[in-house]
């Protein structure tokens, strides 16, 4: 087992490249075949400004800009596309910093390539661009188990569709976007799902890794992550939810065990206008009876074109372990483009 999670990824990389050489004759074939004019792209971003009311003591209300991102996407080829996107502001270090770099290469319907910097495949939340989340951020539980910057990193992914089947698989160095790799092997991450009826998804994911537990160390600790997950895609109603167990073994033996959940459900009254409620669960630490997040949202969504909306979101907070912890109000501004 150990000899398969250290697989060389400069190996893969190359497979990779050869098998898109080969295949080249034939992309160019149909190029020419469709004669469209190759590349085209489009500016690509968002900006997200947020006004929060957080009724903990101390913390005025406060306007200010979330995310802001802006980049090109497109095509070169008729099946090579390509993202390039970087972010001004990014919780929680709010710097600037490279956010997309990857190219697709469409082999096959059951063979997609992706190589470079990307949102890692794991959950539904996790792969989604955030602007497509029926709330204005990704649960909780989804964020604090996460391990990756800005849930993406570098390396490359093999996807695909047969019929009701999808899957996509993933080898990346494990430290997550814009970081030196650091420790040998890489991570694998994965997620396979199956329409068990048109609108309705179910999947399930995995991830193993190391990682090291301070920056001084030499010695590495494995690091393990399962989830499940559905996503009932109807109209008017809508609903999802994840269930997330992750486990990192500790320096000295040992180990720490977190569990996250949330239910999302979302009614549509209108072309433009959705109501949803959510209900989060979380646990830090499985071991402390008292270290338990529940979090239930009560938010609204007006569209008015495209992904370009207005959301508010009221969050209820019990934090067992932080009792001074107390509701917070968003309204949130998406501008995408």
């Amino acid at each position: 087992m150990k000899t398969l999670f250290t697989l060389n990824f400069t190996a893969i990389t190359l497979t990779a490249a050869l098998l898109i050489g080969l295949l080249s004759v034939p992309i160019a074939a149909q190029q020419n075949s469709a004669q469209q004019s190759y590349p085209n792209y489009r500016v690509a971003g968002f900006v997200q400004q947020h006004f929060t009311l957080d009724e903990t003591d101390g913390r005025p209300a406060n306007f200010s800009i979330y995310r802001a991102r802006i980049g090109v996407s497109g095509q070169i080829h008729d099946r090579i596309r390509v993202n390039l996107v970087g972010g001004y502001v990014e919780p929680p270090n709010r710097t600037p910093r490279l956010v997309n770099a990857f190219v697709d290469f469409d082999v096959h319907p059951l063979l997609q390539i992706r190589t470079g910097q990307f949102l890692v495949p794991f959950g539904l939340e996790g792969p989604e661009v955030i602007t497509f989340n029926p709330a204005i951020e990704r649960s909780t539980a989804i964020r604090r188990l996460n391990t990756f910057n800005m849930f993406r990193d570098i390396g490359i992914q093999f996807s695909g569709r047969h019929e009701a089947f999808t899957y996509a698989i993933a080898v990346v160095n494990g430290t997550g976007a814009n970081n030196p790799e650091q420790v040998d092997p890489k991570d694998i991450l994965m997620r396979v799902g199956y329409d068990i009826l048109p609108d309705l998804n179910v999947g399930f994911s995995g991830h193993y890794g190391r990682y090291k537990p301070d920056a001084t160390s030499s010695n590495t600790e494995a690091r393990y992550r399962i989830a499940a997950d559905f996503f009932y895609r109807g109209t008017p109603f809508f609903t999802r939810g994840e269930f997330i167990y992750s486990i990192d073994e500790l320096p000295g033996g040992g180990d720490i065990t977190r569990f996250g959940t949330y239910l999302l459900a979302g009614y549509k009254i209108t072309e433009q206008l959705e109501a949803i409620l959510r209900g989060e669960y979380f646990e830090p630490n499985t071991d402390i009876d008292d270290a338990v997040l529940t979090i239930f949202t009560i938010g609204a969504n007006y569209r008015f074109v495209g992904n370009t909306r207005v959301s508010a979101n009221y969050e209820i907070r019990d934090d067992k372990l932080n009792p001074d912890i107390k509701n917070l109000f968003t309204v949130q501004m998406q501008i995408a483009f």
